[in-house]
């Protein structure tokens, strides 16, 4: 093994002498690399390329030729990639960067972007390769090599489309074809065209795209890669199929399956995306015949490749095909499916598709989907068009490099001969606003004083106004809270005073401590200057535990809550009052509506709590009932917090009343 080493290592130099590696785009090369014709051989395996590179790459510094030790470093650190060894890729790329700015190598320092764009757009980090491409870009520019720097105006092309900066995208791609054009670059001007049909296909300007897709294929066919062909005239299918015209979607999909037989095997990845957008297409024109068994035969694929984005698309297809039949619950199971390897894998796209499809079929839970899907999109916007101004930031802020300099220079000059000028007119109107101020001053004052006076009037005015109110307030408070418990416990008490059995006298304990506990009301009532909140308990169970000390009498308390209401995010004072007016109402109950049974339900809608209270008592004509300071109060308090109650009685049953409150929450 070490002799293989040695030799290949050999053999590596003495070809880097006869040949020089031209520093394109990654999966453009125009002279293919030294050790790319090395480890074409299928008798190396991964394990023994990366030997091989761990040993050359050591090997460096035994180099005395300065250029011929940059192509190395630049050929080890570009095989490195290829294995996905990102510690020495990225290891060796900055050491060549390095060398190739000490050595002043414009074309190795480019080289090294291009390389570390690559390694970024692998992981999904879109940013950053964007930048180094440009990086890279720029430098060619200058170089005035126009087929590297029209390659990556279409790699940066391919990027902002991706991240859905369309118009970025239409100005690079365009760009590039402005270079590509001379060159009769054929295979070049074939991703470009082939780049702006997919991004005016996005754009639901479909005719356009198809414009472009069909120059895409007047180039590919030039360029004589009849490989590409079905790629092509599957884009094209889609175009046609987005835009409900599917007897040609369905013949260019057919047309792309047909142009070789042998395509599942040779490209299994193409033949299950075409089959399922062939089988698709027979969906949305209500052909289903077969189009199962392809869906399940292009899954299986997929399965098979661990292509998860396509896997999600086509349980998506397939979650519309059981739809479709009446199948809903397999559709749902599908769409489920796709919900959750689409969020595993970070697919928004397929994730928001599965949102928007379970909130239109699973009812019980299409506003919980709904209000998801909403958010993740509103999110995905924010990232999307975040990111699509730090690329413009990048491109605007290269250029303005370029021009910094001659900016400075400019503006240098400019200041010279304004200086002088600016320092003479600030020193004479600062002469003048003096003056003026002077004059000014005694009048502010005179103003300042009469505002001072209207200032103190004004506070004592207030201060008389809220002590007025804070004896409305307490007022309301000792009889809403300390009157009505105490009102219920002298029932209670009542009932038992003349029974001296050990479980009366629990129970008589029992309101004793209850006695206790509107004692603590009250101590909290008088501090409540102190800011003491029900933000600090839960005060859903506060609610309960005020239903469940009712039920100690003849009448039975019920409290519901329906759906998800947000208590720690809601004002204290709609808490303190919403507390106060329950409290009224159970004490009205209490004296007048002679019920065994009441129900509380909170149910959160449209952004309101509503709050039912219904009792199976005697009911009351509302309209004839003169309200008393208990139902004023009630009044007040829902009205300081914008609220509304309604009262209604007298059913079809002639018995009961219901009470419901209504308070916004924004």
């Amino acid at each position: 093994m070490r002799t293989l080493y040695s030799s290949l290592i050999l053999l590596v130099l003495l070809l880097s002498l006869a040949s020089c590696r031209d520093n394109n785009q990654l999966d453009q090369k125009n002279a293919k690399p030294t050790l790319d014709k090395i480890f074409s051989n299928t008798t190396i395996n991964k394990t023994q390329k990366k030997h091989f590179l761990d040993s050359a790459y050591a090997s460096i510094s035994t180099i005395q030729n300065n250029s011929l030790k940059n192509e190395n470093l630049l050929e080890i650190s570009y095989q490195y990639l290829k294995i996905n060894d990102s510690l020495k890729f990225l290891r060796s790329n900055k050491e060549s960067r390095k060398f190739s700015i000490k050595v002043e190598d414009s074309v190795g320092i480019a080289a090294t972007y291009w390389d570390l764009a690559h390694f970024y757009h692998n992981y999904n980090k879109e940013d950053s390769a964007y930048y180094y491409y440009n990086s890279a870009q720029r430098i060619y520019e200058n170089l005035g090599d126009e087929l590297n720097s029209a390659n990556l105006f279409l790699n940066m092309a391919i990027i902002q489309k991706n991240v859905k900066d369309y118009t970025g995208s239409e100005v690079l791609a365009t760009n590039a074809i402005r270079l590509l054009k001379p060159l009769n670059e054929y295979g070049q001007l074939y991703r470009a065209y082939n780049n702006l049909g997919i991004v005016f296909n996005e754009l639901e300007q479909y005719d356009k795209a198809l414009k472009y897709f069909k120059t895409a294929f007047y180039y590919l066919k030039k360029s004589g890669d009849e490989e590409s062909y079905p790629s092509l005239w599957n884009n094209i299918g889609v175009a046609y199929q987005r835009s409900a015209r599917y007897k040609d979607a369905l013949f260019y999909f057919e047309k792309a399956m047909n142009h070789n037989k042998n395509i599942k095997t040779t490209d299994p990845r193409l033949y299950a995306m075409i089959l399922d957008n062939s089988a698709y297409v027979k969906l949305l024109s209500k052909d289903t015949t077969g189009i199962h068994k392809d869906f399940l035969e292009a899954l299986e694929i997929r399965k098979q490749l661990n292509k998860k984005s396509g896997i999600t698309i086509n349980q998506l297809h397939l979650a519309e095909y059981f739809l479709e039949k009446k199948d809903s619950v397999t559709a749902i199971n599908y769409a489920l499916a796709t919900k959750e390897l689409s969020l595993k894998t970070q697919n928004i796209r397929d994730y928001l598709s599965s949102l928007k499809f379970l909130s239109n079929t699973v009812k019980d839970s299409a506003l919980a989907y709904s209000q998801e899907y909403i958010k993740i999109n509103d999110s995905l916007q924010k990232d999307e068009r975040a990111i699509r101004n730090k690329f413009a930031r990048i491109r605007f802020e290269t250029d303005e490099y370029i021009s910094e300099t001659k900016r400075l220079n400019d503006r240098i000059l400019q200041t010279s001969f304004i200086s002088g000028g600016v320092i003479l007119i600030i020193f004479l109107l600062y002469i003048i606003s003096n003056q003026r101020g002077k004059n000014k001053l005694i009048k502010q004052k005179q103003t300042a004083n009469q505002e001072i006076y209207n200032l103190v009037i004004d506070q004592q005015k207030r201060f008389e106004e809220g002590r007025d109110l804070e004896k409305q307030y307490i007022s309301r408070e000792l009889h809403d809270g300390v009157l009505g418990k105490l009102f219920g416990i002298r029932l209670n008490l009542d009932s038992l005073n003349e029974q001296d059995d050990s479980e009366s006298k629990r129970e008589r304990f029992k309101y004793i401590r209850e006695i206790q506990k509107i004692s603590d009301q009250i101590r909290l009532l008088s501090h409540r200057l102190n800011k003491t909140t029900l933000s600090k308990v839960n005060f859903e169970t506060v609610l309960e535990e005020l239903v469940k000390s009712q039920n100690a009498g003849r009448i039975k308390f019920h409290i519901d809550f329906n759906g998800s209401i947000h208590w720690n995010t809601m004002d204290n004072n709609i808490k303190i009052n919403l507390y106060r007016v329950l409290q009224e109402a159970i004490s009205n109950i209490h004296k007048h509506s002679k019920a065994a049974e009441v129900r509380i339900i909170f149910d959160n809608l449209s952004d309101q709590l509503i709050i039912s209270i219904a009792d199976d008592g005697i009911g009351f004509y509302p309209e004839n009932t003169k309200n008393g300071i208990g139902l004023n109060n009630m009044y007040a308090r829902l009205k300081k917090i914008k609220g509304k109650f309604s009262i209604s009685s007298l059913n079809e049953n002639r018995k009961g009343t219901i009470l419901r409150l209504m308070v916004p929450l924004n």
